[in-house]
């Protein structure tokens, strides 16, 4: 049974946490909006949350510490922006990941059709549902879940590893909530994005 908007809200708003339309980007891409601003293909918007949230407060400083990486799909206009604990975008390193797609790209049209079978929907906003796949149930299994939905025109996915799974809603949340960033390039760019470790003190 699905719940209202409402309970949705209700149930994933972790203490402290407040969220509005207008509300930034988490201080951990404020320095690269401009590069994943150029990055975003044309008339592309990306969603990121207000908040990073991993764990509990005492990980703040863990999460401070983070690099961003950002990747423009080489076969589908797309972007995925990727949170790592270390520098070289290993994927050992990987924290977790925001990204948004095409809804041409049939592979991702494919994911979007595994999550919506697993049965986990959740109301994001009032009009907008999630679809919650587990690690667990992934074929191959994996360290990490996601949710994927559909806004703006385009599709959305998060991905975290299973212990954050809470967090990953509450993200989600705040994604689909608040506001997008828009392309600022008329045509695609090839050049590499550069990668940032994060330091509010440097700010």
């Amino acid at each position: 049974m699905q719940h209202s908007y409402l309970a949705a809200v209700v149930l994933l708003s972790p203490v402290g946490a407040t969220w509005s339309a207008t509300a930034a980007p988490a201080d951990i891409f404020r320095s690269r909006l401009d590069q994943i601003q150029q990055a975003l293909p044309p008339r592309f918007a990306m969603r990121l949350p207000t908040q990073i949230l991993l764990g509990g407060p005492a990980d703040e400083e863990f999460i401070q510490s983070l690099r961003v990486h950002v990747f423009a799909s080489d076969t589908s206009p797309g972007l995925t922006i990727g949170l790592y604990s270390c520098g070289e975008g290993s994927p050992f390193c990987l924290i977790g990941t925001f990204a948004v797609a095409s809804p041409n790209d049939a592979i991702v049209q494919q994911e979007l059709k595994q999550h919506r079978a697993a049965a986990n929907p959740i109301q994001l906003t009032p009009r907008i549902q999630g679809y919650v796949l587990d690690g667990s149930t992934k074929r191959p299994v994996s360290m990490f879940s996601s949710i994927m939905w559909q806004q703006d025109g385009f599709i959305y996915s998060v991905s975290f590893a299973e212990p954050e799974r809470q967090n990953m809603l509450y993200m989600a949340v705040s994604m689909a909530t608040g506001e997008p960033i828009y392309a600022l390039n008329p045509t695609l760019r090839s050049r590499p994005a550069e990668t940032t470790r994060s330091d509010s003190r440097s700010r």
